[in-house]
């Protein structure tokens, strides 16, 4: 009776030597130029950037509250956040209720300055909003592409903005986890954070900015809602996969998308085939 969970604490470990190996290689091969510090959690791509990747510009809100101040948005801040050119976090104002030190934290993070968010998930449309609306009245000129991203999020920005200088931030488009279903033309998953161009955040501000539009400035599905806006716009969601087709953006945590741990409803709901890790590595040696 031992002996089996012995064997499968040997089977886990076989397979994560595997892999390690088999991503170092794959690494190794891919560009002799890359590299990783982890103690930063950064990838460097020394040679490989173009004139056009060194000048694309990207601004990251990210979305949180005050309870993950101390956690999720100190992390993000240390790490990826700052690998933006600009990034800041979208919060609701409660500081009668926080302790010293997360007032503490406060200081050194890039709040941005937006005084009428309200607390609460089913106020994430109106969040999300307050955040296109300040990047476009205060950033617009300043930058290319816009993130809207959750606090539970882990961007590499490096490949992010290597992906995006090669679009058009004045075509009306956005990036981001295709969904095919309840939008015309689908919309982005909220959880695998999306991107839009320049164009497209001023196309967003201005339907805000009429009275008459169809905009909903809160309520319902965060990512639908804006989707539905933008779609009002004439902005159109693009192709968001690599040179292999393999998916840029992943509204999964990592363990799901490697082991192919799909829920039903995202079999019927994902505009493109799902892969897992696995796959990806079988059909590289096929």
């Amino acid at each position: 009776m031992e002996t089996e969970p012995f064997k499968r604490y040997i089977t886990i470990g076989l397979a994560i030597t595997s892999l390690t190996l088999i991503t170092i290689f794959y690494i190794s091969n891919s560009s002799n130029s890359n590299y990783f510090d982890f103690p930063k959690l950064q990838l460097f791509i020394a040679n490989n950037y173009t004139e056009s990747v060194n000048t694309t510009r990207i601004c990251c809100l990210i979305l949180t509250t005050p309870k993950n101040f101390l956690t999720r948005a100190k992390a993000i801040h240390e790490t990826w956040g700052s690998l933006c050119d600009r990034h800041f976090f979208i919060t609701e104002n409660s500081s009668e209720s926080n302790s010293a030190e997360q007032i503490n934290i406060t200081k050194q993070l890039p709040i941005a300055p937006i005084t009428d968010i309200i607390p609460g998930y089913d106020h994430l449309t109106q969040k999300s909003v307050s955040a296109f609306l300040f990047a476009y009245q205060n950033y617009i000129n300043d930058f290319d592409w816009f993130v809207k991203a959750d606090d539970d999020t882990f961007i590499i920005v490096e490949n992010l903005r290597a992906f995006l200088s090669k679009q058009n931030t004045s075509e009306p488009v956005t990036f981001g986890y295709n969904f095919k279903v309840i939008v015309p033309k689908g919309y982005h998953s909220g959880g695998a954070s999306y991107v839009l161009s320049k164009e497209s955040l001023r196309r967003f501000y201005t339907a805000h900015k009429n009275p008459n539009s169809s905009c909903r400035k809160d309520g319902g599905a965060e990512d639908v809602e804006v989707a539905k806006c933008l779609r009002n716009e004439g902005v159109y969601p693009g192709k968001s996969l690599d040179d292999l087709n393999r998916e840029l953006f992943h509204p999964l945590p990592f363990h799901d998308h490697f082991r192919g741990s799909f829920p039903d409803w995202m079999l019927s709901y994902a505009e493109n085939p799902l892969e897992t890790v696995i796959s990806y590595l079988r059909l590289s040696y096929e």
